[in-house]
């Protein structure tokens, strides 16, 4: 009696193990090739285009903050901007290698955007439609870059990369901000360096 349980101990410690090893794989070894950018259809006013992006870099990227618009990292470090393509299949939009997805605040006008577990709730559920990201349960609230002019961010000012960046919310779909509300999920360049902008921009 005492083998099988100890051996039934032993069994259920391992599944633990398994387990865990399992949560903590996709962020410890997620494959930097995988993912595509969740990125602007028109690029507005920055040639390189904006993607959906956490704010911060690399180990000052704040997975609580409210998410933005940012100038596609193209040909650099980009694990913050990217989004597991296969996700939206299941009306997710997951970033692998925070084990997140992609979430309105609130179901409302102008609320913010924000990164949550990929089964806390409704707001977290998404339907591409037209090339529209709308929330499933309230269609007619649409994924919207901000209509500010897209700013440089402190990077940006210093560096010869020039990063833009701009806010992101939930809007009204309407034909008056379409140009801001068209997303396409495109696969980064097969670049080695990062993509400077264009000489005057």
């Amino acid at each position: 009696m005492l083998n099988y349980k100890t051996t039934l101990t032993f069994y259920l410690i391992s599944i633990l193990l398994n387990l865990f090893m399992i949560s903590i794989s996709s962020a410890q070894f997620y494959n930097i090739e995988n993912g595509v950018f969740l990125k602007s259809a028109l690029p507005l006013d920055e040639p390189r285009h904006l993607c959906v992006d956490i704010p911060g870099h690399k180990d000052r990227v704040k997975v609580n903050g409210h998410m933005m618009v940012h100038s596609c990292k193209e040909g650099m470090w980009n694990l913050d901007e990217r989004f597991e393509k296969s996700s939206i299949n299941s009306n997710k939009l997951r970033m692998p290698y925070y084990d997140r997805c992609l979430a309105a605040e609130k179901a409302e006008e102008g609320s913010k955007i924000i990164l949550r577990r990929c089964l806390d709730g409704k707001l977290t559920n998404w339907q591409m439609i037209e090339a529209k990201l709308r929330l499933l349960d309230h269609p007619h609230l649409c994924l919207t870059i901000g209509s500010e002019p897209s700013r440089l961010t402190r990077g940006g000012k210093r560096l010869p990369t020039r990063a833009k960046a701009r806010s992101l919310s939930m809007r009204t779909c309407s034909d008056l901000s379409v140009e801001r509300q068209l997303w396409t999920l495109a696969d980064p360049l097969t670049i080695t360096k990062p993509l400077l902008p264009p000489k005057g921009n």
